[in-house]
């Protein structure tokens, strides 16, 4: 069972370091896939460093996670997945519901749950 929470916890890491690499070297590619429309310099620099360094910067904790299986790397993956789900629940209620926001909804939920169980299995491994 531990190898395949493992392996779910990188299945749900790669979209992660993808689309993080990706904002910071290739922002045109994520600001037309998300619907974005730049409008000066900073607003590059903005995404590439809030949004390219988050997804990269949460990626690299839980691989850090499952390197070390060090349950403070998962507590905060899950701290931070969390605050993007609550983020975005309070965008649904502000803003308005898309049907665009299932695949990101998916992947957070996803990723939450994945972590949620790594640190399961690093208690239990524990006792």
């Amino acid at each position: 069972m531990k190898k395949v929470i493992n392996i779910v916890v990188i299945i749900g890491t790669i979209p992660l370091l993808v689309l993080g690499t990706l904002s910071i070297f290739s922002p045109t590619y994520t600001f037309d896939h998300f619907g974005f429309i730049p409008q000066n310099i900073l607003a590059h620099s903005t995404f590439r460093g809030n949004i390219g360094a988050m997804l990269l910067g949460l990626g690299l904790i839980k691989i850090l996670g499952l390197i070390t299986q060090n349950k403070t790397w998962f507590h905060a993956a899950q701290l931070i997945v969390s605050m993007i789900l609550f983020s975005r629940i309070v965008s649904i209620i502000m803003d308005g519901w898309t049907s665009e926001l299932i695949p990101v909804l998916i992947t957070e939920t996803f990723n939450l749950v994945v972590v949620y169980f790594a640190l399961k299995q690093l208690n239990s491994s524990e006792k």
